[in-house]
């Protein structure tokens, strides 16, 4: 008898040990697998984000890339820097996953398609000011704008936070 309780407890405190050793490794593992998530894989569906000099923006994320996220709007489009995206409120799911030509998307591609449709934008920059106009000529690392006025002025990338257009 003394025998069984004994060896009952050895069993008891080898379960205890191995189910405190099964749950500190799922944590580790858990924690790797956040440690490699960036935020931008979360963004996806149904989005509320802070921009940085144009506030909070709603609306369904159609493209998240390491660089840009579309987010489609009831009458506006946004086109966001990445880096100028503060802190997202909610998000409704995992975002898709892009392709290779998705994932390359940049400035450049945008201003030109933007161009392309010649329809008049505002583009948000980082200090919260905007510029309205149609995008006329897409440079390395900026956009000329002309103004309904007919002026027209050079923009740098860099200084870009969101771009908004009618859907």
């Amino acid at each position: 008898m003394r025998w069984d309780r004994l060896f009952q407890d050895l069993e008891a405190q080898a379960s205890d040990i191995e189910r405190d050793e099964r749950d500190a490794l799922v944590a580790e593992l858990r924690d790797e697998q956040w440690a490699q998530t960036s935020w931008r894989d979360l963004a996806g569906g149904t989005v509320a984000l802070e921009v940085l000099g144009a506030g909070r923006i709603e609306g369904r994320a159609t493209l998240v890339n390491e660089r840009l996220l579309q987010v489609s709007g009831d009458r506006v489009d946004h086109v966001i820097a990445t880096r100028a995206v503060l802190v997202v409120h909610s998000a409704q799911r995992r975002a898709d996953e892009v392709g290779r030509v998705g994932a390359a998307l940049g400035w450049g591609q945008v201003f030109r398609a933007l161009r392309d449709a010649g329809e008049p934008v505002t583009i948000r920059l980082v200090d919260g000011s905007a510029r309205e106009g149609v995008p006329d000529v897409v440079g390395g690392d900026f956009v000329r704008v002309t103004a309904q006025s007919g002026r027209s002025q050079d923009i740098v990338w860099a200084a870009i936070a969101m771009v908004s257009g009618r859907t």
